[in-house]
C-alpha cells in the first residue's frame, strides 16, 4: 500500500504549560507566558496593515490558516517515521521576540522516526526564509514570550492522483504513461521540430527562448492546454504559436493508464524558438552556452560551483526568468535571500506575476 504523510498543525500560542514566573532578571530577557496582546504569526494576506478593519480574533484565525498551509508545503514526512508506521503528535517550543525572530527552538514532545527534527528543521527554516511574527505586548510594550506549536503527524493512503483548480483529478501515479504516436517521444520531437513556426513578423528580431506548456492527455485521447510558462518573455505571437502547435497534435495522443482504465494526466511540452536568420547566429549561440551552463549547474552537487554556471547562464540570457528563478533558489539554499529576492523581484518584473509566488511572498513579502 502506499503511503504519505500528513502534518496537521495546531496552534496553542499562549498557553504552553510552562511556568508563568520571570525567568530572567533584566527587562529584555524576561521570557513571559502571560500579556494582554499574544504574538501573531505575520503570513503574507494575513498583515494586519493589510485588513484594518478586521477583528483580532479574525486575524488570528487567518494567520493560523496562513501558517498551517506554510508548515504542511515545506515539511516532509521522514522516511524513518513512514516505513515504521509511525504517527502522533510532536511540540516544538520557542520564543517569539521582540524583533519579531524567534529563538530557542526545541522539541517539547517527540514521537521518533525523525519527525521532532522535522519539525524544529521546517518551523526554524520558515523563520530564516523570512517570516516574521508581531511580538506579545504587555503594559502597551512589546515582549519576549514562549509559545509551543504541536504539529500532528498522521499516515494515510496517498491518492494516485491531484486535483486542479478547476476539479479535474490529474493522475500522477501511472501504469504507462501517455503516448505520442510512433515513435513516442521521439516522434513528438520530430513533430515539434517541423510543425513549429516562428512568428515571421520577428524573424529579424533574433528573438531566443523557451515557452512551456503544460497539456492534458484525456482519457479519450483528447488534449486540453493546462498552463502556459513564456520564461524569456517572448510575447503574444509567440505564445499563441507555441499553441497553434500544441493543437496540431490533436488526435495523435495515446491516454495514460492507471489499473487498467485510461486516466487524465498532464504532459509538459518544452518550445524551443531560435531564428533561422543568418545575423541572429550570434544570440542562437549565447542561448545554446546558456543551456548548455544551466545543465551542468543543475547536475552540480557544490552549490558554490552551481551557483557560478548560474549566473554566467544569466548573463548570456539576462531575461531568461527560468534561469533567474534558478540561480535564486540557489542563492536561497546558500542563505543569501536578499540576493535571490533580487532574482525573484526581477522576474516579477518581467512577468507581472510569478509561477511561484507562494514561496515569493514568503521569503521576500509582497
Amino acid at each position: 500500500m502506499r503511503r504519505h504523510g500528513i502534518v496537521y498543525l495546531g496552534l496553542i500560542l499562549g498557553m504552553s504549560g510552562f511556568s508563568p514566573a520571570v525567568l530572567g532578571q533584566k527587562p529584555d530577557t524576561t521570557i513571559y507566558d502571560a500579556v494582554e496582546r499574544l504574538p501573531l504569526p505575520l503570513v503574507p494576506g494575513c498583515l494586519p496593515e493589510q485588513h484594518p478593519n478586521w477583528p483580532e480574533d479574525s486575524l488570528r484565525r487567518c494567520a493560523e490558516r496562513g501558517l498551517l498551509t506554510l508548515v504542511s508545503r515545506n515539511i516532509r514526512y521522514p522516511a524513518e517515521a513512514r516505513q515504521a508506521n509511525i504517527e502522533g503528535t510532536v511540540v516544538v517550543s520557542f520564543v517569539v521576540e521582540t524583533n519579531g525572530r524567534i529563538t530557542q527552538l526545541r522539541t517539547v514532545k517527540d514521537i521518533g522516526g525523525g519527525c521532532g527534527a522535522e519539525a524544529v528543521r521546517v518551523i526554524q527554516a520558515l523563520d530564516e526564509a523570512g517570516l516574521r511574527w508581531r511580538p506579545a505586548q504587555l503594559g502597551g510594550k512589546a515582549v519576549r514570550m514562549r509559545q509551543a506549536l504541536p504539529l500532528r503527524f498522521r499516515l494515510e493512503e496517498a491518492p494516485p492522483f491531484q486535483i486542479n483548480e478547476r476539479g479535474d483529478s490529474i493522475y500522477t501515479v501511472l501504469d504507462t504513461l501517455p503516448r505520442f504516436r510512433g515513435a513516442g517521444e521521439d516522434s513528438l520531437i520530430a513533430f515539434i521540430l517541423n510543425e513549429l513556426r516562428y512568428p515571421r513578423a520577428y524573424r529579424d528580431s533574433c528573438k531566443t527562448g523557451v515557452i512551456e506548456t503544460a497539456v492534458l492527455v484525456r482519457p479519450n485521447g483528447a488534449i486540453e492546454m493546462d498552463n502556459q510558462l513564456d520564461f524569456s518573455n517572448l510575447g503574444m505571437d509567440f505564445q499563441w504559436e507555441a499553441i497553434r502547435l500544441i493543437n496540431r497534435t490533436a488526435g495523435l495522443w495515446t491516454p495514460a493508464y492507471y489499473q487498467g482504465r485510461p486516466v487524465t494526466t498532464s504532459v509538459p511540452l518544452r518550445v524551443l524558438f531560435k531564428s533561422d536568420a543568418p545575423h541572429c547566429q550570434a544570440a542562437n549561440d549565447a542561448f545554446d552556452r546558456a543551456m548548455l551552463l544551466a545543465a551542468e549547474a543543475a547536475a552540480e552537487e557544490d552549490l558554490n560551483a552551481a551557483l557560478e554556471k548560474w549566473t554566467k547562464a544569466v548573463e548570456l540570457q539576462p531575461n531568461n526568468t527560468e534561469l533567474l528563478y534558478y540561480r535564486g533558489s540557489a542563492l536561497l539554499n546558500l542563505n543569501r535571500r536578499d540576493e535571490a529576492c533580487e532574482d525573484f523581484a526581477r522576474i516579477r518584473r518581467l512577468l507581472g506575476i510569478t509561477w511561484f509566488e507562494s514561496l515569493r511572498r514568503v521569503v521576500c513579502g509582497w
